[in-house]
Protein backbone atom coordinates (compact mmCIF):
# COMPACT_ATOMS: atom_id res chain seq x y z
CA UNK A 1 0.00 0.00 0.00
CA UNK A 2 2.65 2.35 -0.58
CA UNK A 3 1.76 6.52 -1.51
CA UNK A 4 2.82 6.70 -5.20
CA UNK A 5 2.49 3.57 -6.71
CA UNK A 6 -0.52 2.73 -4.26
CA UNK A 7 -2.75 3.73 -7.59
CA UNK A 8 -0.91 1.71 -10.35
CA UNK A 9 -3.21 1.38 -12.22
CA UNK A 10 -4.00 5.38 -12.52
CA UNK A 11 -0.21 5.83 -13.31
CA UNK A 12 -0.47 3.24 -16.16
CA UNK A 13 -3.50 5.08 -17.49
CA UNK A 14 -2.51 8.50 -17.06
CA UNK A 15 0.45 7.48 -19.20
CA UNK A 16 -1.99 7.42 -22.44
CA UNK A 17 -1.49 10.97 -21.94
CA UNK A 18 1.98 12.02 -20.97
CA UNK A 19 4.26 9.39 -22.88
CA UNK A 20 4.34 9.21 -26.86
CA UNK A 21 6.41 5.84 -28.13
CA UNK A 22 7.72 4.39 -30.82
CA UNK A 23 5.44 4.61 -33.96
CA UNK A 24 6.31 1.45 -35.57
CA UNK A 25 3.99 -1.34 -33.11
CA UNK A 26 5.60 -3.92 -34.57
CA UNK A 27 9.04 -2.90 -33.97
CA UNK A 28 8.22 -2.65 -30.49
CA UNK A 29 6.92 -5.46 -30.46
CA UNK A 30 10.26 -7.36 -31.33
CA UNK A 31 12.34 -5.51 -28.94
CA UNK A 32 10.08 -6.10 -25.75
CA UNK A 33 10.67 -8.97 -23.23
CA UNK A 34 8.26 -11.35 -24.76
CA UNK A 35 9.17 -14.15 -21.96
CA UNK A 36 5.89 -15.67 -20.34
CA UNK A 37 7.52 -18.40 -18.42
CA UNK A 38 9.28 -18.19 -14.96
CA UNK A 39 10.57 -20.99 -12.95
CA UNK A 40 8.14 -22.01 -10.36
CA UNK A 41 9.45 -22.39 -7.13
CA UNK A 42 7.61 -24.07 -4.34
CA UNK A 43 5.07 -22.68 -2.90
CA UNK A 44 6.22 -19.31 -0.77
CA UNK A 45 4.94 -19.31 3.44
CA UNK A 46 3.25 -16.20 4.23
CA UNK A 47 5.71 -13.39 5.20
CA UNK A 48 6.90 -13.00 8.75
CA UNK A 49 6.82 -9.45 8.50
CA UNK A 50 6.34 -6.84 6.66
CA UNK A 51 8.18 -3.56 6.84
CA UNK A 52 7.55 -0.26 5.70
CA UNK A 53 8.89 2.59 5.24
CA UNK A 54 6.62 5.56 6.67
CA UNK A 55 6.49 8.29 3.79
CA UNK A 56 4.94 11.48 4.62
CA UNK A 57 5.56 13.49 7.39
CA UNK A 58 2.98 13.34 11.00
CA UNK A 59 1.53 10.26 9.30
CA UNK A 60 -1.22 9.11 12.30
CA UNK A 61 -1.18 5.89 14.19
CA UNK A 62 -4.74 5.38 14.99
CA UNK A 63 -6.58 3.34 17.74
CA UNK A 64 -8.93 2.28 14.97
CA UNK A 65 -8.79 2.16 11.39
CA UNK A 66 -10.97 5.19 10.41
CA UNK A 67 -10.12 9.25 10.99
CA UNK A 68 -11.69 8.93 14.08
CA UNK A 69 -9.74 6.94 15.79
CA UNK A 70 -7.90 8.05 18.49
CA UNK A 71 -4.43 9.46 17.62
CA UNK A 72 -1.74 7.36 19.83
CA UNK A 73 1.51 8.92 18.04
CA UNK A 74 2.82 10.40 14.78
CA UNK A 75 5.41 9.23 12.37
CA UNK A 76 7.64 11.04 10.95
CA UNK A 77 8.95 10.74 7.45
CA UNK A 78 11.56 7.98 7.28
CA UNK A 79 11.01 6.16 9.98
CA UNK A 80 9.90 2.25 9.60
CA UNK A 81 7.00 0.34 11.28
CA UNK A 82 6.46 -3.49 10.22
CA UNK A 83 3.17 -5.58 10.15
CA UNK A 84 1.64 -9.16 10.32
CA UNK A 85 -0.42 -8.02 6.68
CA UNK A 86 -3.50 -6.93 8.43
CA UNK A 87 -5.74 -4.33 6.42
CA UNK A 88 -8.82 -2.82 7.33
CA UNK A 89 -12.18 -3.55 5.60
CA UNK A 90 -12.78 -0.16 5.23
CA UNK A 91 -11.45 2.22 3.02
CA UNK A 92 -11.07 6.16 3.30
CA UNK A 93 -10.42 9.25 1.15
CA UNK A 94 -7.54 10.73 1.93
CA UNK A 95 -5.67 13.21 0.19
CA UNK A 96 -1.52 13.16 0.84
CA UNK A 97 1.07 15.48 -1.21
CA UNK A 98 -1.40 16.91 -3.33
CA UNK A 99 -3.00 13.21 -4.24
CA UNK A 100 -6.09 11.85 -3.77
CA UNK A 101 -6.73 8.60 -2.45
CA UNK A 102 -9.48 5.73 -1.21
CA UNK A 103 -7.14 3.01 0.51
CA UNK A 104 -7.59 0.78 3.88
CA UNK A 105 -5.60 1.23 6.92
CA UNK A 106 -2.88 -1.56 7.82
CA UNK A 107 -2.05 -2.50 11.49
CA UNK A 108 1.63 -2.11 12.66
CA UNK A 109 4.26 -1.81 15.48
CA UNK A 110 6.73 1.10 15.49
CA UNK A 111 10.30 0.01 15.12
CA UNK A 112 11.12 2.43 17.72
CA UNK A 113 11.36 0.92 21.36
CA UNK A 114 8.05 2.10 21.98
CA UNK A 115 6.44 -0.36 19.87
CA UNK A 116 3.74 1.29 19.35
CA UNK A 117 0.48 -0.57 17.69
CA UNK A 118 -2.26 0.96 16.13
CA UNK A 119 -3.59 1.65 12.87
CA UNK A 120 -1.81 3.70 9.90
CA UNK A 121 -3.11 4.56 6.30
CA UNK A 122 -1.68 2.85 3.61
CA UNK A 123 -0.92 5.06 1.29
CA UNK A 124 1.48 6.89 3.94
CA UNK A 125 3.82 3.68 3.81
CA UNK A 126 6.03 2.40 1.01
CA UNK A 127 6.36 -1.99 1.38
CA UNK A 128 9.90 -2.13 1.70
CA UNK A 129 10.06 -6.32 2.46
CA UNK A 130 7.64 -9.01 3.48
CA UNK A 131 9.46 -12.20 4.19
CA UNK A 132 10.48 -14.58 7.42
CA UNK A 133 12.19 -11.91 10.34
CA UNK A 134 15.59 -13.42 9.39
CA UNK A 135 16.31 -12.75 6.38
CA UNK A 136 14.72 -8.57 6.68
CA UNK A 137 17.08 -6.16 5.57
CA UNK A 138 19.40 -4.09 7.84
CA UNK A 139 16.71 -1.44 8.76
CA UNK A 140 19.98 0.27 10.44
CA UNK A 141 21.14 1.00 7.22
CA UNK A 142 17.84 1.66 5.65
CA UNK A 143 16.95 4.53 8.28
CA UNK A 144 20.35 6.15 7.55
CA UNK A 145 19.37 6.15 3.68
CA UNK A 146 15.32 7.67 4.27
CA UNK A 147 17.19 9.87 6.73
CA UNK A 148 19.19 11.39 3.87
CA UNK A 149 16.56 11.25 1.54
CA UNK A 150 14.47 13.50 3.91
CA UNK A 151 17.09 16.42 3.62
CA UNK A 152 16.98 16.48 -0.22
CA UNK A 153 14.64 18.88 -2.10
CA UNK A 154 12.63 16.62 -4.42
CA UNK A 155 12.46 20.17 -6.80
CA UNK A 156 16.07 20.69 -7.54
CA UNK A 157 17.64 18.32 -10.11
CA UNK A 158 20.88 17.60 -8.43
CA UNK A 159 18.82 15.88 -5.98
CA UNK A 160 18.77 13.08 -7.92
CA UNK A 161 22.52 12.82 -8.40
CA UNK A 162 23.23 13.13 -4.80
CA UNK A 163 20.50 10.16 -4.08
CA UNK A 164 22.32 7.76 -6.39
CA UNK A 165 25.64 9.04 -4.83
CA UNK A 166 24.84 8.01 -1.28
CA UNK A 167 23.46 4.94 -2.83
CA UNK A 168 26.90 3.98 -4.63
CA UNK A 169 29.02 4.83 -2.07
CA UNK A 170 26.90 3.36 1.07
CA UNK A 171 25.16 0.85 -0.43
CA UNK A 172 27.32 -0.21 -3.34
CA UNK A 173 27.69 -3.95 -1.58
CA UNK A 174 23.97 -4.65 -0.64
CA UNK A 175 22.63 -8.25 -1.37
CA UNK A 176 19.42 -9.60 -1.49
CA UNK A 177 16.59 -7.62 0.31
CA UNK A 178 18.49 -4.81 1.99
CA UNK A 179 19.40 -4.50 -2.14
CA UNK A 180 15.25 -4.56 -3.22
CA UNK A 181 14.65 -2.23 -0.16
CA UNK A 182 17.63 0.18 -1.45
CA UNK A 183 15.95 0.11 -4.84
CA UNK A 184 12.37 0.60 -3.80
CA UNK A 185 13.57 3.31 -1.72
CA UNK A 186 15.31 5.05 -4.33
CA UNK A 187 13.26 4.66 -7.57
CA UNK A 188 10.41 5.85 -5.63
CA UNK A 189 12.50 9.66 -4.42
CA UNK A 190 13.26 9.80 -8.06
CA UNK A 191 9.48 9.07 -9.48
CA UNK A 192 8.74 11.59 -6.50
CA UNK A 193 10.80 14.14 -7.92
CA UNK A 194 9.79 13.14 -11.83
CA UNK A 195 6.37 14.29 -10.11
CA UNK A 196 6.98 17.25 -8.01
CA UNK A 197 9.92 18.38 -9.80
CA UNK A 198 8.86 19.87 -12.51
CA UNK A 199 11.71 19.60 -14.77
CA UNK A 200 9.92 19.78 -18.18
CA UNK A 201 10.38 23.51 -17.52
CA UNK A 202 14.13 22.83 -18.73
CA UNK A 203 13.43 20.52 -21.77
CA UNK A 204 10.87 23.51 -22.23
CA UNK A 205 13.52 25.90 -23.05
CA UNK A 206 15.60 23.83 -25.80
CA UNK A 207 15.16 24.32 -29.00
CA UNK A 208 14.23 20.88 -30.49
CA UNK A 209 14.94 19.70 -33.81
CA UNK A 210 12.90 17.19 -35.65
CA UNK A 211 15.69 14.97 -35.70
CA UNK A 212 16.13 15.24 -31.96
CA UNK A 213 12.24 14.12 -31.66
CA UNK A 214 12.18 10.60 -33.62
CA UNK A 215 15.82 9.68 -31.67
CA UNK A 216 14.13 10.30 -28.31
CA UNK A 217 11.16 8.15 -29.59
CA UNK A 218 13.82 5.69 -31.03
CA UNK A 219 16.05 5.64 -27.92
CA UNK A 220 19.14 6.84 -29.81
CA UNK A 221 18.77 10.50 -28.37
CA UNK A 222 22.58 11.77 -27.20
CA UNK A 223 21.81 13.03 -24.01
CA UNK A 224 25.08 15.14 -24.15
CA UNK A 225 24.13 17.21 -26.90
CA UNK A 226 22.41 19.96 -25.20
CA UNK A 227 23.63 21.30 -21.83
CA UNK A 228 19.81 20.73 -20.16
CA UNK A 229 19.85 16.83 -21.01
CA UNK A 230 23.10 16.42 -19.93
CA UNK A 231 22.43 17.43 -16.47
CA UNK A 232 19.13 15.57 -16.33
CA UNK A 233 21.18 12.47 -17.54
CA UNK A 234 23.59 12.85 -14.99
CA UNK A 235 20.74 13.25 -12.72
CA UNK A 236 19.36 9.95 -13.16
CA UNK A 237 16.51 10.86 -15.93
CA UNK A 238 16.29 9.97 -19.40
CA UNK A 239 13.76 11.83 -21.80
CA UNK A 240 10.21 11.07 -23.37
CA UNK A 241 8.00 12.37 -25.91
CA UNK A 242 4.40 12.85 -25.53
CA UNK A 243 1.84 15.42 -26.31
CA UNK A 244 4.37 17.12 -28.16
CA UNK A 245 6.39 17.70 -25.93
CA UNK A 246 10.03 16.28 -24.06
CA UNK A 247 9.93 15.94 -20.49
CA UNK A 248 12.03 13.76 -18.12
CA UNK A 249 11.44 10.41 -16.29
CA UNK A 250 13.01 8.25 -14.46
CA UNK A 251 16.02 6.30 -16.23
CA UNK A 252 14.57 2.52 -15.37
CA UNK A 253 17.79 1.26 -17.10
CA UNK A 254 20.04 2.87 -14.86
CA UNK A 255 18.51 0.68 -11.90
CA UNK A 256 19.06 -2.50 -13.78
CA UNK A 257 22.89 -1.70 -14.61
CA UNK A 258 23.08 -0.83 -10.85
CA UNK A 259 20.88 -3.58 -8.92
CA UNK A 260 20.32 -6.34 -11.16
CA UNK A 261 23.06 -8.77 -9.98
CA UNK A 262 22.23 -7.66 -6.09
CA UNK A 263 18.94 -8.63 -6.18
CA UNK A 264 16.30 -11.32 -4.92
CA UNK A 265 15.35 -13.67 -8.02
CA UNK A 266 11.66 -12.30 -8.22
CA UNK A 267 13.23 -8.74 -8.05
CA UNK A 268 15.22 -9.18 -10.49
CA UNK A 269 12.71 -10.62 -12.76
CA UNK A 270 10.12 -7.80 -12.07
CA UNK A 271 12.90 -5.05 -12.92
CA UNK A 272 14.12 -7.47 -15.76
CA UNK A 273 10.40 -7.17 -17.06
CA UNK A 274 9.64 -3.51 -15.98
CA UNK A 275 12.75 -1.92 -17.75
CA UNK A 276 11.46 -3.75 -20.83
CA UNK A 277 7.71 -2.81 -20.88
CA UNK A 278 9.62 1.00 -20.02
CA UNK A 279 11.61 0.93 -23.45
CA UNK A 280 8.28 -0.20 -25.29
CA UNK A 281 5.78 1.85 -23.89
CA UNK A 282 2.28 0.67 -25.16
CA UNK A 283 0.36 4.51 -25.21
CA UNK A 284 0.32 7.53 -27.44
CA UNK A 285 -2.47 10.02 -27.16
CA UNK A 286 -4.47 7.86 -25.94
CA UNK A 287 -4.51 4.71 -27.67
CA UNK A 288 -2.41 1.36 -27.53
CA UNK A 289 0.18 1.83 -29.63
CA UNK A 290 1.81 -2.14 -29.63
CA UNK A 291 0.37 -4.98 -30.96
CA UNK A 292 -2.88 -6.40 -28.29
CA UNK A 293 -1.14 -9.45 -28.52
CA UNK A 294 1.71 -8.10 -27.40
CA UNK A 295 -0.31 -6.39 -24.38
CA UNK A 296 -1.66 -10.20 -24.06
CA UNK A 297 1.78 -11.38 -23.64
CA UNK A 298 2.27 -8.74 -20.88
CA UNK A 299 -0.35 -9.71 -18.86
CA UNK A 300 0.20 -13.37 -19.52
CA UNK A 301 3.87 -12.77 -18.22
CA UNK A 302 2.55 -10.54 -14.89
CA UNK A 303 -0.08 -13.22 -14.17
CA UNK A 304 2.18 -16.19 -13.93
CA UNK A 305 4.64 -13.98 -11.94
CA UNK A 306 1.99 -12.96 -9.11
CA UNK A 307 1.46 -16.69 -8.53
CA UNK A 308 5.12 -17.94 -8.49
CA UNK A 309 5.37 -14.81 -6.41
CA UNK A 310 2.14 -14.38 -4.03
CA UNK A 311 3.84 -12.13 -1.14
CA UNK A 312 6.03 -10.38 -3.32
CA UNK A 313 6.99 -7.39 -1.80
CA UNK A 314 5.48 -5.12 -4.30
CA UNK A 315 2.45 -7.41 -5.35
CA UNK A 316 -0.03 -4.83 -5.04
CA UNK A 317 1.66 -3.08 -7.90
CA UNK A 318 2.54 -6.13 -10.18
CA UNK A 319 -1.47 -7.31 -9.35
CA UNK A 320 -2.52 -3.88 -10.40
CA UNK A 321 -0.61 -3.98 -13.39
CA UNK A 322 -1.83 -7.58 -14.46
CA UNK A 323 -5.67 -6.68 -13.90
CA UNK A 324 -5.39 -3.40 -15.93
CA UNK A 325 -3.63 -5.48 -18.93
CA UNK A 326 -6.66 -7.31 -18.91
CA UNK A 327 -9.09 -4.51 -18.66
CA UNK A 328 -7.15 -3.03 -21.67
CA UNK A 329 -8.07 -6.49 -23.59
CA UNK A 330 -11.68 -6.41 -22.64
CA UNK A 331 -12.64 -2.70 -22.74
CA UNK A 332 -9.89 -0.95 -24.91
CA UNK A 333 -9.12 2.57 -24.38
CA UNK A 334 -10.27 5.92 -25.46
CA UNK A 335 -8.48 6.00 -29.04
CA UNK A 336 -8.33 2.08 -29.50
CA UNK A 337 -11.97 1.11 -28.95
CA UNK A 338 -13.21 -2.33 -28.78
CA UNK A 339 -16.00 -1.06 -30.74
CA UNK A 340 -15.59 2.05 -33.10
CA UNK A 341 -19.16 3.31 -32.40
CA UNK A 342 -22.41 2.35 -31.23
CA UNK A 343 -23.81 0.75 -34.09
CA UNK A 344 -20.12 -0.81 -35.37
CA UNK A 345 -18.85 -4.19 -35.16
CA UNK A 346 -16.18 -5.48 -32.96
CA UNK A 347 -12.97 -4.44 -33.83
CA UNK A 348 -11.10 -7.07 -36.18
CA UNK A 349 -7.46 -6.29 -33.70
CA UNK A 350 -9.66 -7.10 -30.47
CA UNK A 351 -11.10 -10.60 -32.61
CA UNK A 352 -7.43 -12.00 -33.52
CA UNK A 353 -6.49 -10.89 -29.83
CA UNK A 354 -9.05 -12.72 -28.09
CA UNK A 355 -8.64 -15.74 -30.30
CA UNK A 356 -4.74 -15.65 -29.94
CA UNK A 357 -5.14 -15.57 -26.43
CA UNK A 358 -7.67 -18.61 -25.85
CA UNK A 359 -5.01 -20.68 -27.90
CA UNK A 360 -1.91 -19.62 -26.22
CA UNK A 361 -3.24 -18.81 -22.58
CA UNK A 362 -6.06 -21.45 -22.07
CA UNK A 363 -6.83 -21.30 -17.92
CA UNK A 364 -5.58 -18.51 -17.20
CA UNK A 365 -7.73 -15.85 -15.64
CA UNK A 366 -6.43 -13.56 -19.00
CA UNK A 367 -8.03 -16.28 -21.15
CA UNK A 368 -11.17 -16.59 -18.93
CA UNK A 369 -11.84 -12.97 -18.49
CA UNK A 370 -11.53 -12.02 -22.02
CA UNK A 371 -13.29 -15.49 -23.05
CA UNK A 372 -16.33 -14.18 -21.24
CA UNK A 373 -16.25 -11.25 -23.10
CA UNK A 374 -15.47 -12.83 -26.71
CA UNK A 375 -18.31 -15.08 -26.32
CA UNK A 376 -20.88 -12.55 -25.31
CA UNK A 377 -20.32 -10.30 -28.59
CA UNK A 378 -20.25 -13.20 -30.02
CA UNK A 379 -23.58 -14.37 -28.83
CA UNK A 380 -24.43 -10.58 -29.19
CA UNK A 381 -23.77 -10.72 -33.18
CA UNK A 382 -21.01 -9.02 -32.66
CA UNK A 383 -22.46 -5.52 -31.82
CA UNK A 384 -22.56 -3.12 -28.66
CA UNK A 385 -25.10 -4.27 -27.07
CA UNK A 386 -26.51 -3.63 -23.35
CA UNK A 387 -24.93 -6.83 -22.08
CA UNK A 388 -22.10 -6.23 -23.90
CA UNK A 389 -21.92 -2.45 -22.11
CA UNK A 390 -23.06 -4.17 -18.70
CA UNK A 391 -19.62 -6.72 -19.27
CA UNK A 392 -17.87 -3.54 -19.99
CA UNK A 393 -19.24 -1.38 -16.93
CA UNK A 394 -18.57 -4.59 -14.67
CA UNK A 395 -14.83 -4.60 -15.55
CA UNK A 396 -14.65 -1.20 -15.25
CA UNK A 397 -16.20 -0.85 -11.52
CA UNK A 398 -13.49 -3.49 -10.61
Amino acid sequence: MEPIKIFALSVLLASAFLVTCKNDPKQAANSVDQETTLPTPPPSPKPEIYLFAVSVDKLNLREQSNKNGKVITQFAEGEFVEGAGEISANKEEVTLRNIPYNEPYLKVTSTTPEQHKGWAYSAGLVPVYAGPRATSPDLGKLVQFTTFLKKLNVKKLDSGKKAWDYVSLNLGNAQGTLADATFILLERFLFRMEIEGNFYEMTEKIKWQDSDYIAIQEEKFDLQKYPATKQIAENGFRLEVGEGMVFPVVDWSKFGAFFAGKMTPAMKSYLKQTIAEHKDQMWSDGGIIIPLEQVADRAAWWEKFNKANPYFVLSEETQNTQQSLIFMLICGADNTPVFAGETDPVSEDFKKAWAYIQQKYAGTELERSTREMANLVTAEGGKRTKKVEALMQKYMTE
